[in-house]
Formats: structure tokens, C-alpha cells, sequence
């Protein structure tokens, strides 16, 4: 049956976009003996538009008019993968696809006879009391994580795959366990042609997943993932997940059906084990960057992790200023922004800043020393922080003791300095905008990702409001949220505001699909991106 539907979708205070879609629905069936296939990926590519065909085969997705052009694929492990015009489907009542079993010719790999034990590959630890709920069993699709595994070189015979789950649910829930290929940046073709679908009971503690008798060797670093398959019978379910912050760990996730891989600011606590050659080493477990330097703070009365990376060709100039980027979170954050710096330094308008990542002790005290120091005035009670309303410190100790020591330390452009910051550091950068605003700024540039604008009843919004007026010049502010986390007017009286104002350069992003923790990286990247870091101010003079 198809449907035509007419969707309001709020984007930013008034504004409104309208969205014309079709519904297409069918059956997914074995093209053998025409029985029906359930848990088919049905989706466009890397459009985040998707579902997954139910236990009878049927399925139904909806296809915005901007989509008609592409192309719907339908794939499922063992079949070849089905690629069909939404235009030639949209057109009909009913859809029956058929679908053909794959026929693969596997290289062998074998484990040497050198006696093979058994070792342990991925997050093996829990570091401390940190969770996310981004899983969700949705009605519609599925919700896909991923780590990325090195085993080492030669074949390992995977065993298992081990989730750790940091709260129950009522019942059991069905998985799907994958292999990918790893292309340097995300997951690409999947390894083996097998089907790995096991339902377990969700309970707090590690899941195992027993995979020891599908026969899966792999050879070199690839993804292993955890595919979460609604159930259509059940309203919407929701995993908490603990997880790693910190460190050059790569994990992956997706929330639709052959929609675009997405890296999430921490790492999911997910390992393999495999059967390996006696002789391959350990792995090192991953720990968190350690800093440049620590910096006792007078002001806040503590101690900071400081971490600086310095653009590639820093050593071969000494007349040579660079432009400074200071990012927030420092011990989760790093990593991220370094691999994108370095990604953007492949382009030739983009020059490598300094990099300055403020952070904590470590990770696991991050989370409440962060409410005290990126939040004030002091939060209301609705609010339950613990600690709060340190912001207007923590911005003198940037001022006068963080920023005079990276200025002595390092070859810094001091017309040049950009802050950054997710969430409450994301509302902490809005406040450094204001502060500038109102006394002189530190920064010239500034990216805001998700950031919590509606702590303490807008009060971000009300202070822009009142020091806008008091101008500036040479600004630029990226600010974004993700799409499935807009709610309220707070983020559209900001943005209004701004829209004012004609002394800020402003870009606003709306990440489609994303919620609030998937916002953080792909805003830093094109954050940068946006500001475009301005050319050194002396030419590059090598020795």
C-alpha cells in the first residue's frame, strides 16, 4: 500500500520544513522456495533512511519525496544483496522481493598447529561508573554497535563476542553478531557470509556470545558488531551500555538498516576471544593519551591535564605562529580531534593549529568535576548537580593561567584562538562567547556542539540578549544540535537571537538522525572546518 504523508518536522524557531513521503511495503522471501526472510536490512545506503523485515517477511518503510531517486537496497547475510529504483517501486501497491543465496568461495585460513590458545582482543576492563543508553529496540529497525579488533598478524578463529550491559531488562532480545572489513576510517563489506542470530536474557554483567561453532577466521584488524533486531510485538526497548572514555580505541554505531556508520564520543566495554597461535603477543590494553603537562589551578584550587598536539611541520620553522584550538573534555575528546585534524590537514585551505585538550585526573572524575567548572550561575535544584556555578573561574583560569602558559610554551598566533565543547562544555563555550562579548575577548572563534541551553532557565539565552548589542568583530560561531534531540524553544530563541546580530558569523547544522552524544565529533570536525583555521600569520620559512 503506498501512503502519502505530510510531515511538520521543527527545525529552528519558526521555521518549518515540509516533507512529502511515500510508504513502501512488501515481502522479503528466498527466491529458492519462496519462504519468507526475516531480519532483511532494507534501506538507502548511508541515508540513515531504514527497517528490517519482520519474522513473517514483511516489511514497510517510509521514503521521503527528496529519496525518490535512490536507490533501495535489501541485504541480508548469505544472500546477494538486492539493489532496486525507489521510483520503480514507489508505483506499486505491493512489493514481493526475491532473494538469491549467496554462493561464496572462502579462502582457507587455518590456525598453525602450534598448540593455539585462546586470548582476549578489544575493552576488556570497566573503567568506572560511566554509562550511556544509545541502544534502542525500536519497531521499526535495528541499532548496530561496533569495535574495532587487532588481533595481530596470522589467522584467529573467533570464539566468542562479549558485550557488557550496566542494567536489566524484563526479557530476552534477539542479536545478530557481524565481522566487517575495516577501511582505515569505519566498517565497510562484512567478512563472512553467515547469518549469526542468538536471543539471550538481558541482565547486568557481560553477554557472551557463543560463535565458536560458525567456523569464523579472520586475518588482520576488523570490526566486530552487535546488531540489535527490534520486535515488533513490543514497545520501544532501551540497553544501557558502560562504556570507555579516553584513549585511541575506535568504536562504531548506526541506528538504521545500511545507514551511515557513526563514531560516538566513548567506547563500548566490547571484546572477542580467538583462538590465536601460541607465539601472538598480548595486546596492550588501551589507556587513556597521557598529558602534555599538568597545571595547578589557583583560581579553581585544582589540578588539570593539560594535552597539546603540534601540527606536523612545527619543528621546521621558528618564525612560524600557529592558531590555537582549545577543546573541552579533554581526556574524551583528543583522540577525536586529533584524527580530525589530521583528516582536514589532507586539505590544502586547511593549516594544522596547535591543539590544546583540557582535561581532568582522568576520565572517570571528568563527569562531576565538568558540572562544577562549565555551569553557572549555580544550578537550580530541578537541576540536581552536586557541584555547580564554577564557570566564571574556570574562564578566568583559561584567561590568565592556562593560555599565558601555552603562549610561553609553544609558537602560538594569539589573534587566533578558538574554543570548542560538547553538551555543558558545548553551553560553557556559549558563556566564554558572552563573557568576550561583555569584557574583551580571549577567543575568536567558538563551536558549540548540543550545547545545554536551557540550564537554569535559558540563561545563556537571556545573557547573549543582554551583551549582544555591546558588539565585536571577526567572529565565528558553529553551533548544532542533533535532530532527534530538539526539544523546546530554548535552542530557537537562542538561534533567533544570534540571527540579529550582525557582528557574529554564524552557521547552524541540524545533524539528521543523530541524538545528543552522537553530535560531539562530527560538530568538531566541521566546526573546524567552518572556522577554517586562517593561514599562518608569518610565511612558512624552513631552515
Amino acid at each position: 500500500m503506498i501512503t502519502r504523508l505530510i510531515l511538520m518536522i521543527l527545525i529552528f524557531g519558526d521555521n518549518y520544513l515540509v516533507q512529502s513521503q511515500t510508504i513502501i511495503e512488501g515481502n522479503v522471501v528466498d527466491a529458492s522456495n519462496n519462504q519468507p526472510l526475516a531480519y532483511v536490512n532494507v534501506g538507502i545506503n548511508k541515508k540513515n533512511i531504514g527497517t528490517i523485515s519482520r519474522e513473517n517477511g514483511g516489511f514497510s518503510i517510509k521514503i521521503p519525496d527528496e529519496n525518490l531517486r535512490d536507490t533501495l537496497s535489501f541485504s541480508l547475510v548469505g544472500f546477494q544483496q538486492l539493489d532496486l529504483p525507489v521510483k520503480m517501486l514507489s508505483d506499486k501497491k505491493s512489493v514481493n522481493i526475491k532473494l538469491r543465496e549467496r554462493t561464496v568461495e572462502l579462502n582457507e585460513l587455518t590456525i598453525r598447529e602450534n598448540r593455539p590458545i585462546e586470548k582476549k582482543f578489544g575493552i576488556k576492563k570497566r573503567g568506572g561508573p560511566i554509562h550511556f543508553t544509545d541502544g534502542m529496540f525500536s519497531q521499526e529497525d535495528i541499532f548496530e554497535i561496533g569495535q574495532l579488533i587487532k588481533p595481530g598478524r596470522g589467522p584467529a578463529q573467533i570464539m566468542s563476542a562479549n558485550l557488557y550491559i550496566s542494567s536489566d531488562t524484563e526479557d530476552s532480545a534477539s542479536f545478530r553478531i557481524n565481522f566487517y572489513r575495516y577501511d582505515g576510517e569505519k566498517p565497510s563489506d562484512r567478512i563472512i557470509a553467515k547469518s549469526i542470530l542468538q536471543k539471550h536474557p538481558v541482565k547486568k554483567g557481560w553477554l557472551r556470545f557463543d560463535v565458536s561453532d560458525h567456523g569464523v577466521v579472520v586475518d588482520g584488524d576488523f570490526i566486530v558488531s552487535v546488531e540489535c533486531i527490534p520486535d515488533a510485538e513490543k514497545a520501544d526497548r532501551k540497553l544501557t551500555y558502560e562504556v570507555k572514555l579516553g584513549g585511541s580505541s575506535k568504536s562504531f554505531y548506526r541506528r538504521n538498516s545500511l545507514g551511515q556508520w557513526n563514531t560516538p564520543p566513548h567506547h563500548y566495554c566490547l571484546f572477542i576471544t580467538a583462538l590465536v597461535d601460541k607465539d601472538t603477543p598480548d595486546e596492550i590494553e588501551d589507556k587513556e593519551t597521557l598529558p602534555a603537562f599538568k597545571l595547578y589551578s589557583e583560581v579553581v584550587k585544582d589540578t588539570f591535564n593539560v594535552f597539546v598536539r603540534l601540527p606536523k611541520d612545527y619543528q621546521r620553522s621558528s618564525v612560524t605562529k600557529y592558531p590555537v584550538v582549545y577543546h573541552l573534555d579533554g581526556n574524551a575528546y583528543f583522540e577525536h580531534v586529533s584524527t580530525s585534524i589530521n583528516k582536514l590537514s589532507r586539505r590544502k585551505a586547511f593549516k594544522e593549529p596547535i591543539l590544546v585538550g583540557i582535561g581532568y585526573r582522568d576520565a572517570y572524575v571528568m563527569d562531576s568535576l565538568r558540572n562544577r567548572d562549565y555551569t553557572f550561575p549555580k544550578a537550580l535544584a530541578t537541576d540536581s548537580f552536586a557541584v555547580s556555578g564554577g564557570g566564571q573561574n574556570f574562564y578566568k583560569f583559561l584567561e590568565h593561567e592556562l593560555i599565558p602558559q601555552i603562549e610561553y610554551k609553544y609558537k602560538t598566533d594569539a589573534t587566533n584562538r578558538t574554543i570548542m565543547g560538547h553538551s555543558l562544555g558545548g553551553y560553557f563555550t556559549l558563556y566564554a562567547l558572552c563573557q568576550g562579548l561583555n569584557k574583551g575577548l580571549v577567543f575568536n572563534n567558538y563551536v558549540s556542539a548540543s550545547p545545554s541551553i536551557s540550564y537554569h532557565h535559558d540563561y545563556i539565552v537571556n545573557e547573549l540578549k543582554r551583551v549582544l548589542p555591546k558588539g565585536g568583530k571577526n567572529l565565528k560561531l558553529f553551533l548544532s544540535m542533533g535532530e532527534m534531540e530538539i526539544s523546546g524553544n530554548s535552542f530557537s530563541n537562542f538561534n533567533d537571537a544570534l540571527k540579529t546580530s550582525r557582528i557574529i558569523d554564524l552557521q547552524t547544522r541540524v545533524y539528521p538522525d543523530l541524538e545528543h552524544m552522537g553530535t560531539a565529533v562530527p560538530s568538531f570536525e566541521d566546526g573546524m572546518k567552518f572556522i577554517s583555521i586562517r593561514k599562518y600569520q608569518d610565511q612558512l620559512k624552513f631552515e
